[in-house]
């Protein structure tokens, strides 16, 4: 009777699943590798849980995934259920781009008081909920216990202050062979924004106003400008942190961390997205780490800053419901307890966190969840485009830490330009979100041009029809020009339409302002910096030409290994360019960089290299000669190999030696490839953005901010896509006046007979 009623159950359950309409969901997120097994846990524990909703899980790791978000919101396709960064909440929330999923809280049953309520708060807005929160963090000091006990140093209190961590640096930073450069450092910054505003806020200051409407008396006052020289004197003028440079620099080579983890660096601050690492290096008996709180300022109060992420749903999901209980569920408790294994985040699920601290055998959960009650909700979380603000702060800082440049004037200087960014800012207004397959722009123009390819092609046809082979010409050539209309014509009229109108790819509002983006061009300070850059930059083009062609004449005679010396040449054009700027970034770290190395065997003074305004520039056109060197010497190779033999011959009966033969022969004959290559090479100069985007990010100070990196700043980081197409059309015309000017002084002197 048992065995028969169970399997009643089973078949009414079956029943009641099979009933059930079956919903696809795809869930998006930037996990990494390490990430990504324990988000497939959690997914499979969801689907056996609703096995009526299939899930489709798309991580999606790397700086692109705001992007690939924003992508997908615009083309009407966003994923049902995303990660978001707390710092997006504002701009997604005024332009009503999420799901309020207040209304889906009693329907389905969630309990909200699991979560901690300043992690919960974050993504609130009056009565409305934008997202359930997965994780935070705030920022704690990681520090090596094997540095601290060698030299007899006790470990941090938790109620530490800024001369205790000053003291404790100077004690464990160590020159053994008075060199002037220790070879341990007691603590170590870095000018990133997110990392260094608890000390101004534990100074009882802050970098806006309370409202978040302007930086001048805030950014500029004396409390900030203290609280800011405290952790710049740590490396500038107490030398108990290594210079890594600008921010930009000891972020992406990871030197900090990579320092730490080889007992080089007593003390970092971090997150705890670290500490899964540190906990591998514990275990394996290589690093001994402790965890200390915040230090506060001296006289100040305790406050760290809380770094938060939540699941969210966009506003015209599919199928809301399923989606906000899938968002629920990577939020709620079980979901928690999965990832809390990874210890990746503190779990915003308090019976959780406290579970993972009873769990813990190293004991440092316990350190930050102590600091939880003192952490603050930060800017990001608050003021629409705050992102865009941290980049110009953390100029700012890079202005006095790496140019030596004077404090007051430099953060008041800063604080207005804040000031009128955070007022362009709250001018672009609140209008809420339409996919552009809602619009009709874009299929007018796209219309059109058939329409053009389509006329234009009938007339041609037209005529041929009395000139006889035009029509089968017409035919051969019509896939080319639909090609060339459709992907490079209409794009390049689009963009004069857009330049013509305030454009953000997630607002329909897109109003004519005639000329105001150019005139905004025009007046603001960063577009002609970029532009100056850019032809600054463009000048390693002749320098390369000549290396080039200098290696060219070279490989150009009878040398044993000569195909091996081609390949190695060309190799780095065809190499990973990510790959290779990295190395190259480690090559001109100024600390451990090879570059510095070799200065120093010929007694030349070391140089800064990227991390400096004034050599970071000329750093990047070095690597792109040493880029691009292949590539030109293969093309200087085919022209020296089409001049005829016997022009050398009657040369050399003449009692030409081999400069005059280079001059009278070689060099002529050479223009049409000399004139090729000038002219590629120049389009591509000003095109130049990989390599900006990979090894400075436009830094330090703006110093290397080229014009496409401008475009894609303004485009794809503060979505101002009108002035971002205007921005492309005066690049467009300065390329097209270039090379003109190139084809009527240089071209008009070039023989192709």
């Amino acid at each position: 009777m048992t065995r028969f009623a169970a399997f009643l159950l089973c078949f009414a359950a079956l029943s009641l699943v099979r009933g059930q309409e079956r919903v696809t969901l795809r869930l998006v997120d930037w996990a990494s590798l390490e990430e990504m097994p324990i988000d497939e846990r959690t997914v499979a524990a969801f689907e056996a849980k609703y096995p009526w909703i299939n899930v489709l899980y798309e991580p999606n790791p790397g700086r692109q995934y705001e992007e690939k978000i924003l992508t997908g919101l615009a083309a009407g396709e966003p994923p049902d259920v995303f990660l978001l960064d707390s710092k997006l909440i504002p701009t997604f929330t005024n332009k009503r781009v999420l799901l309020d999923l207040a209304p889906f809280i009693g329907p389905l049953g969630i309990d909200t008081a699991q979560w901690y309520p300043n992690v919960l708060g974050i993504a609130r807005k009056g009565s409305a909920l934008f997202a359930f929160p997965k994780g935070f963090t705030p920022l704690m000091v990681y520090y090596n216990r094997s540095l601290f006990r060698s030299a007899g140093v006790p470990e941090p209190r938790p109620d530490w202050t800024w001369d205790d961590l000053l003291a404790t640096a100077k004690a464990l930073t160590r020159d053994d062979d008075g060199d002037g450069t220790p070879e341990q450092y007691g603590t170590a910054f870095t000018n990133y924004y997110f990392y260094w505003i608890p000390w101004v806020w534990s100074a009882g200051s802050d970098v806006v106003s309370p409202d978040g409407t302007r930086a001048t008396g805030f950014l500029n006052s004396p409390a900030t400008e203290a609280a800011l020289a405290f952790p710049i004197a740590l490396r500038r003028t107490e030398h108990v942190a290594p210079d890594v440079g600008s921010w930009i620099q000891a972020e992406k080579t990871g030197t900090n961390y990579a320092l730490f983890a080889n007992g080089k660096i007593a003390m970092i601050v971090d997150g705890h997205w670290r500490l899964p690492k540190f906990i591998r290096f514990i275990q394996e008996g290589t690093l001994d780490v402790g965890v200390a709180p915040f230090p506060r300022s001296p006289g100040g109060s305790k406050v760290n800053v809380m770094y938060e992420s939540g699941w969210c749903v966009p506003v015209n999901a599919p199928h809301p419901k399923e989606a906000a209980l899938l968002a629920a569920f990577m939020s709620g408790e079980e979901a928690c307890r999965i990832r809390s294994s990874g210890r990746l985040e503190i779990p915003s699920v308090r019976s959780v966190a406290e579970e993972s601290v009873g769990s813990d055998p190293t004991g440092l959960e316990r350190v930050f969840l102590d600091e939880v009650p003192f952490c603050r909700q930060p800017w990001g979380s608050v003021i629409e485009r705050f992102s865009e603000i941290e980049w110009t702060l953390q100029d700012a800082v890079d202005e006095v830490m790496v140019n030596n440049a004077p404090m007051h004037e430099t953060m008041t200087r800063y604080a207005r330009r804040v000031d009128n960014e955070l007022a362009e800012i709250r001018k672009a207004g609140s209008t809420e979100f339409t996919p552009l397959k809602e619009r009709s722009e874009i299929l007018t123009f796209l219309w059109i041009a058939l329409g053009a390819v389509t006329t234009v092609s009938a007339v041609i046809y037209a005529r041929s029809k009395r000139g006889g082979q035009g029509g089968l010409a017409l035919g051969f050539l019509a896939p080319s020009m639909l090609h060339l209309v459709v992907f490079t014509a209409t794009p390049i009229l689009f963009a004069a339409y857009l330049s013509t109108h305030r454009w953000d790819m997630v607002v329909p509002d897109q109003p004519f302002v005639g000329l105001q983006n150019f005139r905004e061009m025009f007046t603001d300070p960063s577009f002609w910096n970029a532009l100056g850059n850019t032809f600054i930059f463009s000048l390693h083009v002749p320098v390369g030409m000549l290396v080039a062609l200098g290696v060219a004449l070279v490989l150009h005679t009878r040398l044993r290994g000569l195909g091996f010396l081609r390949a190695l040449y060309f190799l780095p054009s065809v190499s990973s360019f990510v790959a290779i700027a990295l190395v190259w970034m480690w090559i001109y770290h100024p600390s451990f960089g090879a570059a510095n190395l070799f200065l120093s065997i010929v007694g030349l003074p070391k140089l800064e290299w990227l991390n400096s305004s004034q050599t970071a520039m000329l750093s990047l056109m070095l690597f792109s000669v040493w880029l691009g060197l292949g590539y030109q010497m293969v093309i200087f190779l085919a022209g020296l190999q089409g001049i005829p033999g016997e022009l050398y011959d009657a040369a050399r009966i003449d009692g030409a030696g081999k400069f005059a033969r280079f001059r009278s022969v070689t060099f002529p004959l050479l223009k049409p490839t000399t004139f090729f290559i000038l002219v590629t090479s120049l389009i591509s100069s000003f095109q130049v953005f990989t390599t900006v985007y990979v090894m400075t990010a436009g830094g330090p100070v703006g110093s290397t901010d080229v014009i496409v990196y401008h475009i894609y700043k303004a485009a794809w980081e503060q979505l101002r896509m009108g002035y971002a197409s205007a921005v492309s059309w005066v690049l467009f015309l300065i390329i097209m006046l270039a090379t003109w000017l190139q084809f009527k002084t240089v071209g008009s002197d070039v023989d192709y007979q």
